[in-house]
């Protein structure tokens, strides 16, 4: 149960006081299941509501179950299909991403074409490697392997953070 292991695991390392920490720092996009419609969260009263916005913005239709979170009385699932990368409306926004395209942090695109692809506001390259990201995205491989995922994002944020001479 896909939903049930990431729960324990975010239950597992959320301090008690993590949605005090998170409210108007952290802003976690979901999608409202019926409507298709957008949603930026960004407070959270208890530290449950907090989880449940988590996994809401994790759950992929039959992937992760048939059921969508329900969260503030209504059913939602993962921001992704509605707006894979909201920009807020104050000061700047670092878009992040697994896949390599046109995102502040991604991966350095390394394919013989230049292809773009649009997808739920994100532009990413239309690559085999890209492609590998998302089996690996739903299919995780062996645990050296993604150590060696883990240390190119690192990378990646390094390139970025040096690229706006945020750092030497």
């Amino acid at each position: 149960n896909f939903m049930l292991t990431l729960r324990e695991e975010i239950e597992e390392i959320l301090p008690s006081d993590a949605h005090s920490l998170a409210s108007d720092r952290l802003h976690v996009s979901i999608t409202h299941s019926k409507s298709g419609k957008n949603h930026i969260v960004s407070r959270f009263t208890t530290r449950e509501e907090l989880i449940k916005a988590l996994l809401a913005s994790s759950f992929v239709p039959v992937y992760a179950g048939l059921k969508p979170v329900e969260f503030r009385g209504q059913t939602w699932i993962d921001g992704g299909f509605s707006d894979s990368l909201p920009i807020l409306p104050v000061g700047r926004t670092i878009t992040v991403s697994p896949f390599a395209g046109l995102q502040d942090v991604c991966p350095v695109h390394r394919g013989r074409f230049s292809t773009e692809l649009r997808l739920a506001n994100m532009n990413i390259m239309f690559s085999v490697e890209n492609i590998k990201r998302l089996n690996q995205a739903l299919f995780p491989p062996s645990t050296g392997s993604m150590q060696l995922l883990c240390e190119e994002g690192f990378n990646d944020a390094v390139r970025f953070l040096k690229r706006e001479a945020w750092m030497s």
